[in-house]
């Protein structure tokens, strides 16, 4: 697995966490995943 997939997956776990506790919403959820798909592609 490269690099940029690992530090996706990463990301994406935080941003699970935030939104699981509430300190996120769905939409800046989805907004900063577009972002980091981009950024980690």
């Amino acid at each position: 697995m490269n690099k940029d997939r690992t530090d996706y997956l990463l990301s994406l776990h935080i941003l699970h966490e935030l939104k699981r506790m509430n300190l996120i919403s769905e939409e800046e959820f989805m907004a900063i995943d577009r972002e980091n798909q981009r950024s980690f592609n």
